[in-house]
């Protein structure tokens, strides 16, 4: 019997993953969620038809753009601080909060969104970090205290090197 293997629709090490395709996968799942609830909001109030798809085609586009946003921007952050922890998370919340901030059109909302946004994220991740180690699963690894750091350029140049030396013997 042919055993398939299931493949995540996120990429797990996010320091491997490319920001703008995890980007688009998120986009996309924000896209049905936004058009969803949009939708779903607009039918409970009993709208008009055409003013449900309306807000159904608004919310679908922010919702697409935020979760777009937030993702990339935390994977982005974690590959620039090669560091894979509870602080990308806010920073991806910042730029979210300028959105949501932006929507509104003053300068005063899109400070205050982009500073408490990241707190309430900030404190999400801490409470989910607290419960796994309540759980008992060990502490990640931050590699705070480990040098050399990984040098992910030197890392992909010896794998090129590898397969050159490979098709060479291979000829």
């Amino acid at each position: 019997m042919h055993e398939e293997k299931s493949k995540d629709f996120l990429q797990k090490d996010i320091l491997e993953a490319s920001p703008f395709t995890e980007a688009v996968k998120v986009g996309s799942l924000g896209v049905f969620a936004g058009a969803l609830s949009s939708a779903a909001f607009q039918w409970w109030i009993a709208a008009p038809r055409h003013e449900v798809l309306k807000e159904a085609g608004r919310g679908a586009g922010f919702f697409g753009v935020a979760g777009a946003a937030f993702y990339g921007t935390q994977v982005a952050v974690a590959q620039f601080r090669e560091k894979d922890d509870m602080w990308n998370a806010p920073v991806g919340g910042a730029v979210v909060g300028a959105l949501i901030g932006l929507r509104s059109g003053k300068l005063s909302h899109v400070v205050a969104h982009s500073i408490f946004l990241p707190i309430i994220i900030a404190g999400a991740e801490w409470a989910r970090l607290e419960t796994s180690l309540a759980r008992g699963e060990k502490k990640p690894d931050d590699g705070f205290f480990k040098w050399p750091r990984r040098d992910p350029y030197k890392q992909r140049w010896e794998e090129i090197q590898k397969k050159d030396q490979e098709k060479g013997a291979a000829i």
